[in-house]
């Protein structure tokens, strides 16, 4: 949301970004292991379970995702969002992040749609590639994915110079996911949570990135290395979720158990659906927040009002549609070993 609202003299060179990469990585890692579960349970059971496996996965996941989605594209639309307006297809389609990936700006209160696109396509495509792969095969699969994406930067970027914004391109996501998959098969097959070797991994892996993401910044990057950047972030966020699922105690374990702490938590898929047609919406409804008077220090009154307008937005979509939508999802079938609450 800082990074969407901030002026750029207020953000400074910290990549606010790498919540996105945190997310995806996390992703990959919870819906493999989902997946990864209920093929256990479902070979156990024997038959034909596949579709039925697959067709339940999906239940659960686009009850919970495209009845919010859906209502915050509408409300993008009624504010007057000019890029879904005209694309609106590519929105409501979610391949939107190839249409995004051929401007040469991004569009003003749809932005963040790319990313949404680009999950919804993981979610259709990767029960597929967990349930139909052999077992000893996974690990390499799951390896190749997180070797595609460095590759595919590369060539996009050197061959194809009519897309503009190469990270909005599914392949380049597929480190994350891959290297979240590859945890999540890890732990299946015995590795602990919080393990020791994973630890010292993750922070090499991250001082990796930080030099590549600090030459970068100076206009100094290293050719061939800058390609992998993301990639050596995604493998520091696997050390961070397996440190996670050990635990962490003191402070910080306090802070994150913390009622306001999980609040946002619950919240957070309303936030980022709706932040970014909230200037939009507050164009209309409070236009005088635009006064030169509130350039400079008192631009955080504008900001603070983005806050709580997407606060009330985002409460109102939990409470109304995301709950609604969990009340809505179908038991999965006996012996799946799983549950709707997945």
């Amino acid at each position: 949301m800082w990074l969407h609202w901030a002026p750029p003299e207020w953000r400074g060179h910290f990549p606010f970004e790498i919540g996105l990469f945190f997310f995806l990585t996390l992703t990959g890692f919870l819906i493999t292991r989902i997946l990864l579960r209920e093929r256990a349970a479902c070979e156990i059971g024997g038959g034909k379970w596949r579709t039925r496996a697959y067709l339940n996965f999906q239940k659960r996941r686009m009850t919970r995702i495209l009845l919010p989605c859906y209502a915050a594209m509408l409300f993008a639309i009624l504010v007057g969002a000019p890029d879904i307006r005209q694309h609106w297809p590519a929105y409501f389609g979610h391949w939107s992040n190839f249409h995004m990936a051929f401007m040469e700006g991004w569009p003003s209160g749809t932005a963040h749609y790319w990313t949404l696109a680009i999950q919804v396509q993981f979610y259709l495509l990767w029960p597929l590639v967990v349930f139909l792969t052999p077992r000893k095969l996974l690990a390499a699969v799951f390896g190749l994915c997180v070797v595609l994406a460095p590759l595919s930067r590369m060539i996009l970027e050197r061959w194809f110079p009519g897309i503009h914004h190469s990270q909005a391109i599914t392949s380049t996501a597929l480190d994350y996911f891959g290297t979240g998959a590859l945890l999540a098969l890890a732990l299946e097959r015995g590795m602990q949570a919080g393990n020791a070797s994973l630890k010292r991994a993750a922070w090499l892996a991250f001082a990796g990135y930080a030099a590549l993401y600090i030459f970068n910044e100076l206009k100094q990057p290293l050719e061939g290395f800058r390609y992998i950047q993301q990639t050596l972030v995604s493998v520091a966020f696997a050390g961070l979720i397996s440190a996670t699922l050990a635990g962490f105690g003191g402070w910080l374990g306090k802070s994150l158990d913390h009622p306001a702490v999980q609040y946002v938590g619950r919240l957070s898929f309303g936030l980022y659906l709706f932040h970014t047609p909230v200037p939009l919406f507050l164009g209309y409804v409070l236009p005088w927040l635009w006064h030169p008077f509130f350039n400079g220090p008192w631009l955080l009154l504008r900001l603070a009002a983005f806050g709580l307008t997407s606060w009330a937005l985002a409460y109102l979509c939990w409470r109304y549609l995301e709950t609604q939508g969990r009340k809505r999802v179908p038991a999965v079938s006996a012996g799946s070993g799983g549950s709707g609450s997945d």
